[in-house]
């Protein structure tokens, strides 16, 4: 038995196909149907409300025109009187009763707030005139009201809105008995064109209610889908790129907030892009340095496309500290690169090489106790390279690229021909070799080269020019770009190692360049000018 409880044990912990896109693909006809059952039920407590309030106002419409319309019989009057204060009466205990009736069904609730009133109303056109009777008009309002101010799909409606238009016909076959012979009552052409006059017009205005409360409970769900994936509520959008669109979300369960990236499924022809998106994010999500940022969850949502979850931080992009404050001190930079490697080093133990490190994927989170620590960011292009080799062969070289197909901002990540951003990217990639663990390394040098020198590697006025620099040219020194010329004596050997044209010519791991680079990173509060300067 204990062999057998390990088997099971074992099965449940494996990651199967399509075990997690269940979960995370939310039942969205069951959030669906909670969001507009609650809507029902306010919109239910709404009309009960309404008719507390109008029930009295048509009493006194009552009593002002009765002697126009229906001189006789005055004691008709009295009861109407009665009658609208019944319905007030109704609707205010009904108000009272439903707001802490929860159990109670939205159907029942339905029935109970408008079957009445059309029952009066009915009543009160049968002995005013029948067919002829201006008090059709409370009929008409009433299914007016019913369909803008509870909207809903139109099966489901069909049967109240049916009843409010019946209760018309209904009520004065129910009370002919007040005209007469009913046979002979049935008989009278006018009466019966009286009878279809308003029956018709009753008739077109539910179809068009229900239409467009149809419609409007169609927009409500395409709302839903539209902020909701499975347990997260999206709150607002955070950026968008080449590779998808990323949304502030709010974990429903867990109450806490969270970050959602939407990935871009659309030159997804074959199905390989989701495939690999499914095992990578298994993948991914293993990966616990306090340098990566913790993804936790993933799926495919009910419109195919594919998604994973984040933790929520607190800071800015290295991007954005550059934008802001132009090129960083050495010591700094270096300390952020040190964590930055230390979290890539993981991933490439796991195989997983990032393919997109740049400044922007590169966060400056702050903790709890005002420290900033450098979060790694979107492992969304990832790949394993085991997976990969599969397909084109360990670093199989294809025909370069047509550059003359990206796109115009180099920040960008290029998505078909090359994956990862052109200002970053390594010149084997750019050639169409297999990204590697030094391809990172190489993204990971540039993106220190443009931290220090507030300048990337390599600048031109065109895509191509810069593609093909980056193929051919060595670099400049980074002191011989920096601002003031003052960095520590080895830094610009370590990075240019790291930049150079051939894999095999940089660091053999991130982890040693990572050992490389920590010389050069003060403790944190340190002075830039505790290491030997370049004159």
């Amino acid at each position: 038995m204990a062999k057998a409880a390990r088997e099971r044990s074992q099965r449940s912990a494996q990651p199967l196909k399509g075990r997690a896109s269940p979960a995370i693909q939310e039942n969205l006809e069951a959030r669906f149907e909670r969001e507009t059952t609650a809507l029902f039920r306010t919109r239910l407590l709404t009309a009960a409300m309404f008719g507390a309030l109008l029930s009295p106002l048509f009493g006194v419409v009552d009593y002002l025109s009765w002697g126009s319309w229906w001189p006789e019989p005055k004691p008709m009057l009295a009861a109407f009187l009665v009658l609208r204060l019944a319905m007030m009466l109704w609707f205010v205990a009904l108000w009272v009763f439903l707001r802490s009736a929860d159990r109670l069904s939205v159907v029942v609730m339905d029935w109970l707030i408008f079957s009445p009133p059309a029952i009066a109303l009915g009543y009160m056109t049968a002995v005013t005139g029948g067919a002829s009777s201006p008090y059709v008009g409370g009929t008409v309002l009433l299914v007016v009201a019913r369909t803008i101010l509870v909207p809903g799909e139109a099966r489901t409606h069909l049967p109240m809105v049916s009843f409010l238009v019946l209760s018309y016909p209904l009520c004065i076959l129910a009370f002919g008995s007040y005209h007469g012979d009913l046979i002979e009552w049935m008989m009278d052409s006018e009466a019966m064109g009286y009878l279809a006059a308003n029956t018709l017009p009753l008739l077109g205005i539910a179809g068009v209610g229900l239409v467009g409360s149809d419609m409007i409970h169609a927009m409500h769900q395409r709302l839903i889908s539209a902020r909701s994936l499975g347990r997260y509520k999206i709150k607002k959008e955070l950026g968008r790129g080449a590779m998808g669109v990323v949304y502030l979300a709010w974990h429903r369960d867990l109450g806490r907030p969270c970050v959602i990236k939407v990935v871009n499924p659309e030159k997804d022809t074959s199905g390989m892009l989701r495939r690999r998106f499914e095992r990578e994010a298994r993948e991914t999500s293993l990966l616990r340095s306090p340098y990566t940022v913790q993804v936790f969850d993933f799926g495919i949502t009910q419109q195919g496309q594919m998604f994973y979850v984040m933790e929520h931080l607190d800071g800015e992009t290295l991007q954005d500290r550059l934008d802001r404050d132009g090129p960083q001190p050495f010591d700094i930079v270096c300390r952020w690169l040190v964590s930055s490697a230390e979290s890539l080093a993981e991933a490439h133990a796991r195989m997983l090489i990032h393919r997109d490190v740049k400044p922007a994927n590169i966060f400056l989170a702050m903790t709890a106790d005002g420290r900033e620590v450098t979060k790694m960011l979107d492992f969304g292009i990832a790949t394993k390279v085991e997976a990969e080799s599969e397909v084109t062969g360990n670093r199989r070289k294809r025909k370069a690229p047509d550059i003359g197909g990206l796109p115009q901002d180099a920040r960008l990540t290029a998505v078909g021909t090359i994956m990862g951003t052109p200002l970053y990217v390594a010149p084997e990639v750019l050639i169409g070799e297999q990204a590697s663990d030094r391809a990172d390394q190489y993204s990971l040098a540039a993106t220190a080269y443009h931290l220090l020198t507030g300048r990337p590697v390599f600048t031109a006025e065109t895509m191509e020019e810069l593609l093909y620099k980056t193929i051919d040219d060595p670099p400049d020194a980074p002191s011989e770009v920096h601002p003031s010329g003052k960095l520590p004596s080895g830094l610009d050997g370590v990075l240019l190692r790291a930049l150079a044209k051939t894999p095999e010519e940089r660091y053999p791991s991130m982890e040693t360049f990572r050992q490389a680079l920590e010389p050069f990173a003060a403790a944190p509060g340190a002075s830039s000018s505790v290491l030997d300067m370049r004159d």
